[in-house]
């Protein structure tokens, strides 16, 4: 910013769009925005960097970019990005010589940076205004606001920023006279510099700085280092406008040493750059500067020619400067009434919310009589709720009370037949072998029928037993009856040397058969294990209890003979008690079965949601 005075009549120039193509940066920032419409807080501050970049190049563009920042971060109520963008206003009023105005700017937003405790804002905000005191060659205000930046960036460990206060402190100290203070300072800013990120503006300028510190203490090759070393850095970056003052400086380091071939040298490299970069201020000068060198060497026409071409380009910079300015007068008026147009529209929108207001206030109290009203209607549904709840409550534990009492009965049943019944059959069955014994072996008929006794006998205590176990409440649950299930699926496959896989679904976990199911669900499972067994001449048993279609299936695959079931062997395998038991529980059989290819039984019964348990 240290130049930007001396850049000002740039803006506005026929070569200004030239100038704009040189310029990577603003390319960069306008591609940006074009491919990110987006209304928000990133699009402020885009707006804001390409303003401040050409600020240097073209005023009315600048002045554009700042407006549509401005309007957008109000719009965006985002005081961070407000301020920003009153920064741009601040930089374009002092590039015109009007520092008051700038400077009321920079206030401003430095108010709203304090406010939202942005220190990064406020040392930019302290730093710009010692730029504007430092135009005005008030160096001791400048020295006190540009420490009040470097205190700021310290804090917060802002490198760059550390890096352009130590710039502007070694300025500043070197126009006071104060060359070791500046030395020590733009040294050290050196130092910030190469460590800080996107440092391409400032660690050219910290270098011409150090030669410029240099030549005025006349140690010019010292000087034409560090000179070097900034044209390198500024072309590295195509920061053209920085080439061409190292240039400047590089003529001025041999002029003052009276090599004034060397000298021309490089202020025709200054040009070459100027007209390249396409800004007439430039040009100007360095032919004004050049006539200076021609005519110190004696070399009159020279100096005339070089004086008439800076005579013309100076010329036309004060006619277009007139239509630069006539320019900016209309953009500050169109931003001056858009401010009173959004001024006037926030005064009727104070208005209408005032009115909302109104409104929203018998809104509320109408709101708050119709909740009253739903209130007392659903206090009282709430207490017709209560009352059915409480009487499902109590047919609830009622129908438990009954089930309490079922499960008594059926405990009562198991015991009597295991004590009475299942005993007295247990002791016929030892009764007719005893007497059994006592025949002789030609009361062969009698043996016989002794022999079915004793054989009826002990099957019906088995079938009893089966009874008293799926009668006790404890066995309900489909754990225990498929523990039972596969006791005597081991009992009856093993002998026969059948192999048999036995699984039961994970959805099952916890479901309690009805008290209809229990004792059929098994008997039928004992039907098939024992036909299995008998007949099929199996190698390996597949066992499966699952769910589908909220049904409890039973399937069970043998690879056996099978069978025809065209012939009649249906009701001579048992599966005929099989089909009426399903009968009984609603549910469906299914039987595949062919010669040679095994036999697959298929059970369905309804399933109980309500026998499902944690």
């Amino acid at each position: 910013m240290f130049y930007r005075l001396l850049i000002f009549i740039i803006i506005g120039f026929a070569v200004a769009e030239k100038a704009l193509g040189q310029n990577k940066m603003v390319d960069s920032l306008k591609h940006w925005l074009a491919v990110h419409p987006t209304q928000d807080s990133m699009r402020v501050v885009t707006l804001h960097r390409l303003s401040y970049r050409l600020s240097e190049i073209d005023q009315p563009s600048a002045w554009r970019y700042a407006n549509e920042a401005n309007q957008l971060a109000k719009k965006l109520n985002n005081n961070i990005s407000l301020g920003q963008s009153i920064i741009n206003y601040a930089i374009l009023e002092s590039l015109e010589g009007n520092y008051t105005k700038g400077q009321d700017y920079y206030l401003a937003a430095l108010k709203l940076f304090e406010a939202q405790n942005w220190d990064r804002g406020k040392a930019i905000c302290y730093n710009n205004i010692a730029e504007n005191y430092k135009s005005m060659n008030q160096f001791e205000k400048a020295l006190e606001y540009t420490f009040k930046a470097l205190k700021l960036n310290m804090a917060t460990n802002q490198a760059r920023g550390m890096a352009v206060n130590h710039e502007q402190i070694g300025d500043l100290y070197r126009r006071m006279g104060h060359y070791e203070e500046s030395l020590a300072y733009l040294k050290k800013g050196l130092v910030l510099a190469k460590e800080a990120d996107e440092n391409y503006l400032i660690l050219p300028q910290i270098l011409l700085g150090v030669a410029r510190n240099y030549n005025d203490r006349r140690e010019f090759t010292v000087a034409l280092e560090y000179l070097d070393e900034a044209i390198e850095e500024s072309q590295r970056y195509g920061e053209k406008l920085l080439q061409i003052q190292c240039y400047e400086e590089k003529a001025n380091t041999y002029r003052l040493q009276q090599d004034f071939d060397k000298a021309k040298e490089w202020y025709e490299e200054a040009l070459s750059m100027a007209k390249l970069y396409g800004s007439a201020v430039e040009m100007a000068r360095i032919n004004r500067e050049m006539a200076s060198l021609s005519e110190m060497e004696g070399n009159y026409k020279d100096a005339l020619s070089y004086f008439q071409a800076y005579k013309a380009l100076n010329d036309s910079i004060e006619q277009k400067k007139s239509a630069v300015r006539e320019e900016l007068i209309e953009l500050k008026y169109t931003a001056f009434e858009k401010e009173k147009e959004n001024h006037l529209l926030k005064e009727i929108k104070t208005k209408q919310e005032a009115e909302l207001h109104q409104k929203t206030i018998w809104l509320v109290a109408l709101t708050l009589v119709v909740i009253s009203l739903m209130g007392i209607l659903g206090y009282a549904f709430y207490r017709n709720r209560l009352k059915e709840i409480k009487e499902a409550q109590r047919l609830q534990a009622e129908t438990i009370r009954q089930m309490q009492v079922s499960d008594k009965i059926r405990s009562q049943i198991a015991r009597d037949l295991h004590d009475d019944l299942g005993a007295t059959l247990s002791g016929v069955a030892m009764l007719s072998q005893a007497a059994k014994k006592q025949l002789s072996d030609k009361d062969s008929k009698i043996r016989e029928l002794l022999d079915l006794i004793s054989i009826n006998s002990q099957r019906t205590v088995a079938t009893i037993r089966d009874i008293i176990w799926t009668t006790r409440p404890m066995n309900d649950s489909l754990e225990s009856i498929t523990n039972k299930m596969k006791i005597f699926a081991s009992e009856m496959l093993d002998p026969k040397k059948i192999r048999y896989d036995f699984s039961v679904s994970d959805e099952l976990k916890g479901y309690k058969l009805p008290s209809h199911q229990q004792y059929n669900f098994y008997l039928i499972f004992k039907e098939a294990i024992n036909n299995v067994a008998k007949y099929a001449q199996a190698s390996h048993v597949w066992i499966e209890i699952f769910t589908q279609n909220q049904q409890l299936r039973l399937r069970i695959k043998d690879d056996g003979v099978g069978f025809d079931k065209e012939v009649g062997q249906v009701s001579g395998n048992g599966l005929f008690n099989m089909e009426k038991r399903v009968e009984e529980l609603d549910g469906t059989l299914k039987l595949q079965t062919a010669p040679n290819q095994g036999t697959t039984i298929d059970l369905a019964l309804p399933l109980g949601a309500t026998q499902m348990v944690a």
